[in-house]
């Protein structure tokens, strides 16, 4: 969905406190490289390094979503499970379906990807 929120918190406003719950880790996982700057761009929570985005979230109609680039995504895609998995985008029904630590991975590996392009 677009979001017409300024900024991550107002974002952040607009979801159920257990999609808050969730976001709300993943941006903590995104911000926990200091050189990382969050932003609107998209119309969602995106996170960049330099001019390289690093990933982002959203909540969709009928799904709540992690993006990251793709080989970050991919050496991780077997501990996803069933979760529905695109290119760069990990659909999640339920808060509670996506494993965090996964996430963590995969962000990690995002930043350190967005790094090696800045």
């Amino acid at each position: 969905m677009i979001s017409k929120a300024a900024t991550v918190e107002s974002f952040l406003d607009t979801v159920s406190p257990e999609e808050r719950v969730v976001f709300g880790k993943l941006r903590k996982l995104f911000k926990a490289d200091k050189r990382i700057v969050e932003s609107m761009l998209y119309r969602m929570p995106t996170y960049m390094l330099g001019e390289t985005n690093v990933g982002a979230f959203n909540r969709q109609k009928n799904y709540l979503c992690l993006y990251a680039h793709p080989s970050a995504v991919d050496p991780y895609r077997k501990e996803l499970g069933r979760l529905d998995c695109g290119k760069s985008c990990i659909r999640f029904k339920k808060p509670a379906e996506l494993p965090l630590s996964v996430a963590a991975k995969i962000i990690k590996a995002a930043v350190g990807i967005a790094a090696k392009s800045a």
